[in-house]
């Protein structure tokens, strides 16, 4: 049996998300690209399309020093059993660099080995947390949980190595910071040890015109969904979530509220990029993810976006 892979030293604090359906060719050439320009993880969804685990041990061996994220399994999707198999041979495929993202995710229809159980979602992930811990006795990845509301994020802190935020102001960084800190405190854990992470919608290098539209799309999208709605409510957007969600509903992008889009996308160019990230970075975030959203061509608007957010540029822009 292969020795378990030795953890390689925590990323550099930039990460890409990439979730739109590119040849793979071209989803190798922006890996590599934001792997040569200083990019520290790339987290892979998995919404539809590619399955995660497949596609990182692809990108594992196109690639020296990245970070691998699922970003994120769900615990509906595979048995604990099977999310630990995966995760060990990318563990040790990939020399040790593993970020296992999990979330609670909304079952779909009959789910294999559930039981029939009506358990929370705060339990149900717990419970698939220490059951994969117990499948991988001594070569555990790094565990990071998707968390929206509060209880989530206090559960990442009582047990998991990271958070992973989606659609966030920096104040609610700030306040998923502090909720860490408290929980981590009161379960013994040092609260330094668990990262918060969080996920950042970005179109840049290309004009207004053209990439707010596509953010409109995306964030119309995502408040048009229960759970993401009451996450804007919370912080105070409820009224233009409510707007946007409507807009979209009824085929109206453009009526998505500006104000929305600014508060949770950025677009612009490398100057917009990095003082946003910056923002997050002040309010506590550990790691942001550049979530590129496509506008036009898909393989040129993703790499542009990845090279415009670059923490380390070939050529300053």
């Amino acid at each position: 049996m292969a020795r378990p892979a030795e953890p390689v030293e925590p990323p550099h604090p930039t990460g890409v998300v990439l979730r739109d359906g590119l040849a793979w060719p071209e989803l190798l050439q922006v890996v590599r690209t934001a792997e040569d320009t200083g990019y520290g993880a790339v987290f892979i969804p998995e919404i539809s399309g590619r399955e995660a685990f497949s596609t990182l041990a692809g990108f594992a061996a196109a690639t020296d020093s990245l970070r691998l994220g699922t970003g994120v399994v769900t615990v509906w999707s595979r048995a604990a059993t099977t999310t630990a198999m995966g995760a060990a041979t990318i563990q040790e495929q990939s020399g040790g660099r593993l970020i296992l993202g999990l979330g609670a995710g909304t079952p779909a229809g009959p789910v294999a080995g559930d039981g029939g159980s009506t358990i929370g979602p705060i339990e149900r992930v717990s419970r698939y947390v220490q059951a994969i811990r117990e499948a991988l006795p001594g070569q555990v990845p790094p565990i990071w949980l998707a968390a929206l509301g509060d209880r989530m994020v206090s559960l990442a802190g009582q047990i998991a190595d990271g958070v992973l935020l989606n659609w966030c102001t920096p104040e609610r960084v700030a306040r998923a910071r502090e909720l860490v800190r408290t929980s981590a405190g009161r379960s013994g854990r040092d609260p330094a040890d668990v990262t918060v992470a969080v996920y950042v919608r970005a179109c840049l290098g290309l004009e207004d015109r053209v990439a707010v539209p596509a953010l409109k799309e995306m964030t119309g999208q995502y408040a048009s969904i229960p759970h993401y709605r009451r996450q804007m409510e919370a912080m105070g957007l409820g009224a233009e979530a409510a707007v946007a969600a409507r807009a979209i509903q009824e085929g109206r992008t453009a009526d998505v509220p500006d104000l929305l889009v600014d508060a949770l996308t950025v677009w612009g160019g490398r100057r917009e990029a990095l003082e946003r990230f910056d923002a997050y970075r002040r309010a506590g975030a550990d790691h942001v993810l550049c979530y590129p959203v496509a506008a036009r061509d898909p393989y040129s608007s993703v790499l542009g976006t990845v090279l415009a957010a670059a923490p380390a540029p070939a050529v300053e822009r």
